[in-house]
């Protein structure tokens, strides 16, 4: 049975949060994820691979076998983040003396922006020294054109054709939903483009808008105008851990895996005796590395 100490059962909180962690970081899949093993200490790393391209052979005069190629991408453990809340004994009086509501208000947005910090990560790769293809449109003019387009160009790059996915800013999503190609539900099968604002496939791609700093990941995604980029898993790594559990058995601890894309997060609640505040952490010990740079072409503004 689960510990309900200081009145928060932290296993209940977490079934209540896998539906939202689906939603809000479904963008993870769109890059390689290496979210397994036990808990590692900040500082360490991980080494995970990607496929080269392969090229089809004649196999008429036979099945010899060819070379396949991998490439090793190394991706340092190095960002521990969190959000770590207290409330106190007043507080949790005002709210009648309900530990576990007062604690579930808060715990999404608290989850929302670990898993933001990790995507900002991610996106503060996307630059020219690591990216160098790129196409410059302004939002007004972005259309699933542009999107063909891209997916040509990563073909030509020996881009695999599987599990693409287009990563944009609001406004660049936004011309995507008004485009004729998502709007014309009819012809195309679905209606989530119209009635969702929710069009999510356009030529062999998945849509997602991201919501964060795309533009302001960094100093230097600002200064480059980026709006957006497309790319296979590939061309990005990420590697990611649960926190290791201190051995206090006052501290109750809730590892929290999300069924979507596996992202992992810890919770923590404990009671501060010295604060009087019962406190409520969200944790994620992470590392992200740039992979194969054929596989991906940033969008930018100008």
């Amino acid at each position: 049975m689960a510990n309900t100490l200081n009145g928060i059962n932290l296993s209940a909180l977490a079934e209540l949060s896998n539906d939202f962690l689906g939603q809000t970081f479904a963008p993870l899949t769109a890059v390689s994820r290496d979210f397994t093993g036990d808990p590692s200490g900040s500082g360490e790393s991980v080494v995970t691979r990607v496929a080269s391209a392969l090229t089809a052979q004649d196999l008429s005069g036979g099945y010899a076998a060819s070379d396949v190629s991998s490439s090793a991408i190394t991706v340092n453990l190095s960002s521990l983040k969190g959000f770590s809340m207290g409330f106190s004994d007043y507080e949790v009086s005002r709210a009648a003396g309900d530990v576990q509501w007062l604690t579930s208000v808060f715990l999404q947005p608290a989850m929302e922006t670990v898993l933001d910090s990790i995507f900002t990560s991610i996106v503060s790769l996307v630059i020219n020294s690591n990216f160098s293809n790129s196409t410059t449109v302004t939002a007004a003019n972005f259309d699933s054109d542009d999107i063909a387009t891209i997916a040509g160009s990563l073909s030509t790059r020996k881009a695999p054709r599987t599990q693409r996915s287009v990563i944009l800013s609001p406004s660049y999503y936004s011309s995507i939903q008004k485009d004729q190609i998502v709007g014309q539900a009819n012809t195309y099968g679905g209606a989530e483009g119209v009635r969702e604002y929710a069009g999510d496939r356009v030529h062999g791609m998945d849509l997602f808008e991201y919501t964060g700093a795309i533009n302001g990941a960094s100093s230097t995604t600002t200064s480059e105008n980026l709006q957006g980029f497309a790319l296979h898993p590939s061309a990005i790594a990420i590697a990611a851990r649960f926190p290791a559990a201190p051995a206090d058995g006052s501290v109750q601890v809730e590892n929290l895996r999300d069924e979507f894309s596996g992202v992992p997060l810890q919770l923590r609640s404990w009671y501060d005796a010295t604060l009087g505040k019962h406190m409520v952490s969200v944790a994620c010990l992470y590392g992200a590395s740039v992979g194969n740079a054929a596989c991906l072409e940033r969008i930018k503004s100008a």
